[in-house]
């Protein structure tokens, strides 16, 4: 079917009416496409015209700040030099005279005056009333006024609640060639307000920023927004313009950011335009452009098919006329009003109407060229301003490799300009031992005309070892001939130091878990992936770690434990310390102890988990091993002190009379005391017992502590030597009390109170409400035990003193090893024995 209609078209050709279409399509479609071309060019012209203005405003308003400083800078200057201030001494008079011309200055323009010492000292201050203490009061910009003896700027200054926010201009007042005081005066961001707001462009919001990059002044909200900092988003992204960006504002709409220096202050001027402002005269142009040109087309299309109706039939009987023409008959006229002469005549006055048209066109194209030739110029030159003031390191190159500009950051860092780095002397600069590769790398990619990108170490003007990062791109003109390489380096010192460090850092972890034996592992908590090092690996004899092999090698009672305490770390409820047990591959039962810590993204989700494993087998076995051996060592302990008791019983059962029988009980009772303690100590594992617990265990056979016993203390935990000795002590106290002392009568009480200090215990037994006491005669037991034996033990001093109320011992040890109290100690423990007394036993 296909094949049947080409043969026909192939037979018959193609049809007026697809020709005349064709034909209106074909002289239509270049002009709109030079249409469109020329409409580009025109919406460039008019963008870099938007961009000058803009930049021209911008300039006008810097230059408007600087108008300003200079009139301050300049009252201030004529001020500074009253003569007034270089009185001799300058005393009340000159003092006076000078403040009137100051009230003077402020009267007539709104603004307080400062005038101090280097030191802050304030001389005059017209914010003030007369005569009014003046503070101390040194201001940041002092101390540069002092040093540069130039006028200064100061930066914004947030004022008080509810004063206005401020900056300083300050001059110096030389005297003798010396700056000997600062005259400033206080500018409140207001008055920058006010040059803002003047003749500002509909729809723009302008802005000035100091030097620390805060708000001084902006056209739009200034009361909020002085004293705050820049939004970094309006420089967004370069436009390729200088000092131009694209960026968004605070409410978030794209902006063109320009912005230029005001050179008096050196603040920084800015003006953020609707980037819906800059491209409605492109889009309405581009509107009427699509609209005209479908249009044109759609009216030239029916026109050429009307046309056809009209042409067709006086075209057949042409071709009827040629028939007759050749058979030498008549040709008959051909009614019609289309006359191919004046049709001819018509084509070509078209031809040559148009042609006029694409010269006029023509004309107008070069015109428009030469006109972008020269803001191409004018670009260039702002390129190199641009260049020179960039803090990077920026240079060009000819088609042969030779430095043919640098700009003035050069001379900076290495002192050196353009002229200094012809002829391959760029050379110097470079490390001598990175200059082979460097210069290699350089050479291969400049052959192949492609990017180049390489660091390398550079010595600076001061003969100091730096690192840059060196790029570089082909440079091409418009018909793609190789003109050189422009590049910008950039200073990586502080980059290449800190990967130095962390290269140090990770290969003293890795030499730290290498002689620890300690092993690290990871959970993606996306994927539930988990990561082992090669000696977590050896631990579990797998790697990688899936969810489910951990599972199957976690000890079935340890599982649920472990699973919740990894839960609760990544809901950030407590740490990941923990050890468990693990089986890998039917093998022996292992120990692990694990620590991790979890990693969150910048919205708080825990996104991994990384930790440490270390296998405590042996430690646990030997931990167990211990425990039974101090088990076996406390049973057999008791089983001596039975021993002993049962001994001393049978030693004693021929004996007769109340000595022996006192004798007997206090043994005994003695026995069981020591055994309590032990008890105690027991339960602990031998590692110490609360202070609280001892207390307890030793008054339990009195029934206390109860209401005949005020105890009190705060929490302690006391090594075995010392819990052994203070159980010993209160039991030979609390049978003292039993026998002769407060506990000897009903309405009998003992306050036992205890406190830490500096490392030291303070025990104290006070006895009240029972028989006066009278100091004994004789040395018993129960005396020796207490202040001899429990001293020497404790290194630390025992106090027994027999005020008619009743008795007091007040112990004092400390609570490390013995021999830690040092000598002062030691005195201490030794002056109360010339105080000591028997208590009866």
């Amino acid at each position: 079917m296909i094949r049947r209609r080409l043969h026909a078209l192939r037979r018959d050709g193609l049809s007026t009416q697809v020709y005349l279409v064709a034909l209106a399509i074909a002289l239509i479609g270049p002009g709109l496409i030079f249409t469109a071309v020329l409409l580009g060019r025109y919406a460039a012209l008019e963008r870099i015209r938007f961009e000058q203005d803009a930049r021209e405003s911008v300039r006008g308003i810097a230059l408007s700040v600087d108008r300003d400083m200079a009139g301050l800078v300049s009252v201030l200057q004529t001020l500074a030099a009253s003569p007034r201030l270089r009185q001799e001494g300058f005393g009340r008079t000159g003092l006076a005279g000078f403040e009137n011309q100051a009230r003077a200055v402020q009267e007539a323009t709104g603004l307080h005056l400062s005038l101090r010492r280097p030191d802050g000292t304030q001389l005059v201050n017209t914010a003030l009333p007369h005569e009014a203490p003046l503070p101390q009061d040194p201001h940041p910009e002092d101390a540069e006024v002092v040093a540069t003896r130039k006028p200064v700027i100061g930066n914004v200054r947030a004022g008080a609640p509810g004063r206005p926010t401020t900056y300083d201009v300050a001059v110096p007042v030389m005297i003798e060639g010396a700056p000997a005081y600062v005259l400033s005066v206080t500018v409140p961001v207001a008055r920058l307000h006010q040059i803002l707001i003047e003749d500002l462009a509909p729809g723009w919001t302008t802005g000035i920023v100091d030097r620390n990059g805060l708000l001084l002044a902006r056209s739009e909200d200034h009361a909020n927004l002085a004293g705050q900092p820049m939004q970094a988003a309006l420089r967004g992204s370069p436009t390729g313009a200088p000092n131009i960006w694209e960026g968004v504002d605070r409410r978030r709409r794209p902006v063109l950011y320009v912005e230029t220096t005001a050179k008096a202050a050196g603040w920084t001027v800015g003006a953020s335009i609707p980037k819906q402002q800059v491209e409605a005269p492109l889009r309405h142009w581009v509107v009427a452009f699509g609209g005209f040109g479908l249009l044109a087309l759609a009216v030239s299309s029916i026109l050429a098919v009307k046309l056809w109706a009209r042409v067709a039939e006086p075209l057949r009987q042409l071709a009827q006329a040629g028939g007759a023409l050749a058979a030498g008959q008549p040709v008959p006229r051909v009614s019609t009003p289309i006359r191919e002469i004046r049709q001819l005549a018509d084509t070509l006055a078209d031809a040559s109407q148009s042609l006029r048209r694409r010269i006029a066109e023509r004309d107008q194209a070069l015109d428009q060229q030469s006109r972008s030739l020269a803001a191409l110029r004018e670009s260039e030159a702002r390129f190199r301003h641009m260049a020179d003031s960039a803090p990077a390191l920026i240079w060009m190159t000819d088609d042969a490799g030779e430095v043919v500009f640098v700009n003035l950051h050069y001379d900076y860092l290495f002192g050196r300009s353009t002229e200094t780095l012809t002829g391959g002397r760029w050379r110097e600069i470079v490390h001598p031992d990175d200059l082979p590769g460097f210069e290699a790398a350089f050479a291969s990619a400049f052959a192949a005309r492609r990017p180049f990108r390489s660091a390398t170490r550079v010595i600076d003007r001061h003969g100091a070892t730096r690192w840059i990062l060196c790029e570089g791109v082909a440079r091409l003109d418009d018909h793609g001939r190789f003109l050189g390489y422009t590049g910008c380096n950039v200073d990586i010192t502080e980059a290449k130091d800190a990967e130095t460090a962390l290269r140090e850092g990770e290969e003293r972890l890795r030499l730290a878990l290498a002689a620890g034996r300690l092993g690290t592992w990871e959970i993606d908590l996306a994927s539930g992936q988990h990561r082992l090092s090669a000696r977590s690996a050896e631990i579990f004899e797998q790697a990688p770690l899936s969810h489910e092999a951990w599972t199957r090698t976690v000890h079935p009672e340890d599982r649920a434990r472990i699973e919740a305490a990894l839960a609760a770390l990544v809901a950030g409820e407590a740490e990941y310390r923990t050890e468990f047990r693990i089986r890998p591959h039917e093998s022996q039962l292992r120990w692990v102890s694990a620590q991790a810590i979890v990693q969150r993204d910048a919205g708080g989700r825990a996104r991994r988990v990384i930790g440490i494993h270390q296998e405590v087998t042996e430690r646990k076995r030997a931990e167990e091993h211990l425990r039974l051996l101090v088990h076996e060592l406390n049973h057999r302990v008791k089983n001596t002190l039975a021993t002993v008791q049962s001994i001393a019983m049978q030693s004693l059962r021929g004996l007769d009379g109340p000595a022996v029988a006192s004798a007997k009980t206090a043994f005994e009772a003695r026995l069981i005391a020591l055994a309590r303690v032990h008890d105690v100590l027991t339960r602990e594992s031998w590692e110490g017992a609360e202070l609280a617990e001892v207390v307890k265990d030793a008054l339990a056979p009195l029934d206390g502590p109860g209401e005949r016993f005020a105890v009190g203390g705060p929490a302690l935990r006391l090594p075995p030597r010392i819990a052994l000795s203070i159980a010993m002590a209160l039991h030979e106290l609390a049978t003292n009390a039993v026998k002769y002392g407060a506990l000897s009568v009903p309405g009998g009480q003992v306050a036992l109170s205890w406190s830490v200090a500096e490392g030291r215990l303070a025990l104290r037994w006070q006895e009240r409400g029972g028989p006066p006491v009278v100091p004994p005669t004789r040395t018993g037991f129960g005396s020796r035990l207490i202040e001899r034996s429990l001293a020497r033990e404790l290194d630390g001093t025992v106090s027994l003193s027999f005020p008619r109320e009743g008795v007091v011992c007040t112990i004092v040890a400390p609570l490390g090893e013995p021999g830690a109290a040092g000598p002062a100690a030691q005195e201490e423990s030794e002056a109360p024995a010339r105080r000591r007394a028997a208590v009866p036993s």
